[in-house]
């Protein structure tokens, strides 16, 4: 015997249910963490625009409370988003005898923050109009896309290589 079970897994790594279970917990974190990084530091530290500033002007006083809510209960949303990933991550830890590879987790988390940015580039920007990037009436939404791409490829290439690598044995971190 080789050590292979009928899962096709051998002792040292966890099962490929966990290890899904384990990715999509990363993708949703890092989708999670990227909303808050967006509004703690595009909307809070910058003051380049908020979650309704296309609908609401910032240049006064009822418009910038009405911006600061939606920026406030957006943000309790999306810090309810990144504890289940959280949770997630963590039950799918504890489920398995041996750790998760970190590779496909980063790669997963990676794909997370870049497919919120092209969520907020294509639906909040470009479809329903809430906010444009330094509100400048849509002038960086390629560069936007551009980087939402590039993340999402950079987090699958990363996410890709590291099942390329645990499948040869390694542990993929």
């Amino acid at each position: 015997m080789n050590g292979v079970d009928a899962g096709g897994h051998t002792p040292d790594q966890p099962p490929a249910n966990e290890i899904r279970r384990g990715v999509l917990a990363a993708g949703t974190f890092g989708f999670g963490f990227s909303a808050l990084v967006d509004v703690l530091v595009l909307h809070h530290v910058l003051q380049w625009h908020h979650l309704l500033s296309g609908r609401y002007p910032m240049d006064t006083l009822a418009g910038l409370r009405t911006n600061l809510l939606a920026d406030g209960l957006f943000s309790l949303v999306m810090l309810g988003v990144l504890l289940v990933g959280a949770g997630l991550l963590w039950r799918a830890e504890r489920r398995t005898a041996s750790p998760l590879p970190v590779r496909p987790l980063a790669g997963a988390a990676l794909v997370g923050l870049g497919v919120f940015d092209l969520f907020d580039a294509v639906v909040d920007h470009l479809l329903l109009g809430l906010h444009q990037p330094l509100s400048q009436g849509g002038r960086y939404n390629v560069h936007w896309l551009a980087v939402s791409l590039l993340l999402t490829g950079a987090g699958y290439y990363v996410y890709r290589t590291g099942l390329r690598v645990d499948a040869h044995g390694s542990s993929g971190s």
